[in-house]
């Protein structure tokens, strides 16, 4: 099946002419490519200030921290009572949670695909696509839940300098929030996009003969999971301790 199958009306009414489907399906192309790059940039960006922070480690303030762990309890509380600093050693965050919410991100990216290359294969009008959509879409939000309770457990310190108390986390610990709101952001990107082709598909707009929307959103999520297997073995390489 060829783009131009896919771009059936190539004249309106009026017989106006249109550009080709080759030259919209190209123009599709370069912008979604595009955009991945522009995402690119930003996770290097990222990753960049991950690796420049735990490689120049200042004052060993990687996964080091003066103050008291705060333990779920509220600044006034801390306030209150004797507050004695020490140095505080933090663990690298659950090794196992974090794969996980990569596998969760690259099975979401497998459903997309092999529902795309049903939705291509058929000979007639699939109706499996949206549930291939909305499955995808499900493990999507797996790996948010299980990034939320990874953001969950990076810790709070209670530290007091210069006649100011606040709560503070690790250098470590605030690369690891970035990080993660990172993944939790893409994520929702990727739900939305999904309910999108879901409504898109039962509204009979793609179907067995026009499926190019779905590769166009098929390469941006793929770049999610293989972004997110990259942030997984950064994290779990160079996490320190």
């Amino acid at each position: 099946m060829t783009v131009t199958d896919n771009h059936t009306e190539h004249q309106d009414h009026s017989g106006a002419h249109h550009e080709a489907p080759e030259v919209v399906d190209g123009r599709q192309r370069l912008a979604i490519w595009l955009f991945i790059g522009g995402d690119f940039v930003s996770m290097g960006a990222l990753m960049f200030t991950y690796l420049y922070l735990r490689g120049v480690n200042t004052t060993n303030g990687w996964m080091s921290i003066v103050g008291m762990p705060t333990q779920g309890r509220t600044l006034a509380t801390l306030e209150a009572g004797d507050y004695t600093p020490i140095t505080n050693i933090e663990s690298k965050l659950s090794t196992s949670l974090n794969w996980e919410i990569v596998l969760a991100l690259v099975v979401s990216a497998a459903i997309l695909w092999i529902g795309e290359r049903q939705l291509r294969a058929a000979r007639t009008n699939d109706r499996s696509f949206p549930f291939y959509a909305i499955l995808a879409s499900a493990a999507a939000t797996v790996a948010i839940w299980l990034q939320l309770e990874q953001l969950q457990k990076v810790p709070q310190y209670f530290v007091s300098s210069n006649d100011s108390s606040v709560l503070m986390h690790t250098t470590y610990g605030s690369a690891m929030m970035a990080l993660g709101t990172s993944v939790i952001i893409h994520a929702v990107i990727l739900i939305l996009l999904g309910i999108g082709l879901t409504i898109r598909s039962a509204r009979g707009v793609i179907s067995h003969d026009r499926w190019f929307q779905v590769r166009l959103v098929r390469f941006f999520w793929v770049w999610v999971a293989v972004s997110s297997v990259i942030l997984g073995g950064m994290t779990t390489l160079f996490a320190g301790h």
